[in-house]
């Protein structure tokens, strides 16, 4: 039976109701940021990337409701897809934009929940997955409760560019043990290039002795109010002295000079790292999902 007019009006009305995508730019930067700066621990990333530039290079995607014309949903995308879209429709329109271009996807990052529903509502078009780091505890300490174990702080310093080739081995050997396969052996070069890209910004700190890189952390993203951490490593022959705790402790100490908070987020079956993180104050405030396609 043909739609009557009324029926007609009430679904276009409907229609207009449904969130929508779009494709964000430099424009949109206030509605940006406001959306994010609702939950600025769990989006410490996505507002790193925000600052860098990711709006002048069209690398994310909003998702709008009509009848507010806010912002409620912002995922960065390419062939790294970090998704914040909390509430079921606005996560539904992303999945259905983000569709047709599913095979540039190599890792998806994000809030448990939000990755998992998008897994789920994109199964047919996804590549087979690779590796999956299905529940990840997400962690954050300020200088509040930060906990800095006695005696003599360790001589932490900001890597430089002539540390490349052993920073490169001690990240390599981190991946190869945390992730299961070497990055320097699939791809050398695009490993390094990370790997100086991290340098040249100043977001990687180590300790060292003797030439010999005894542990390191990387700051993954950057703002105001938190720096992410990722790599935290320590070399498997200095492990169980105590070393790791007190390096952490100096790492977030001096990064807490700069942001009000610092967090992190870590595999569930790495007990001795939350050992770690918890001994120096860290608070577990979410979960996180990671899948490798």
């Amino acid at each position: 039976m043909p739609a009557t007019p009324i029926m007609q009006h009430v679904l276009r009305r409907g229609q207009l109701r449904q969130p929508r995508v779009r494709q964000l730019w430099a424009a949109d930067r206030d509605e940006v940021e406001a959306c994010l700066g609702r939950h600025p621990l769990d989006n410490v990333f996505l507002r790193s990337e925000v600052s860098r530039g990711a709006l002048r290079q069209g690398a994310l995607l909003g998702v709008q409701r009509p009848l507010d014309r806010r912002l409620h949903g912002v995922a960065l995308v390419g062939p790294l897809l970090v998704p914040w879209a909390p509430a079921e429709p606005d996560l539904a329109a992303l999945a259905t934009a983000l569709r047709p271009n599913l095979r540039r996807v190599q890792l998806m990052v994000g809030p448990h929940d939000q990755v998992e529903r998008l897994e789920a509502l994109l199964a047919d078009d996804l590549r087979p997955i690779r590796l999956l780091r299905a529940v990840q505890p997400h962690y954050a300490v300020t200088a509040e409760r930060l906990r800095i174990p006695p005696g003599v702080a360790p001589p932490l310093r900001v890597a430089r560019v002539q540390d490349l080739e052993r920073m490169a081995r001690a990240g390599a050997a981190m991946h190869l043990e945390e992730m299961g396969f070497d990055p320097l052996v699939l791809d050398p070069v695009g490993w390094r290039e990370r790997v100086i890209t991290m340098i040249r910004r100043g977001w990687v700190h180590l300790w060292e002795e003797e030439g010999r890189i005894v542990f390191k952390a990387e700051c993954s993203a950057v703002t105001a109010e938190a720096v992410q951490l990722q790599g935290v490593w320590t070399d498997p022959e200095f492990r169980g002295q105590g070393r790791g705790t007190s390096a952490m402790a100096e790492v977030c100490r001096r990064l807490l000079q700069e942001t009000a908070a610092v967090t992190l987020f870590v595999n569930d079956f790495n007990q001795a790292a939350i050992r770690v993180y918890e001994k120096v104050g860290f608070e577990r405030i979410g979960t996180m999902r990671s899948v490798l396609f």
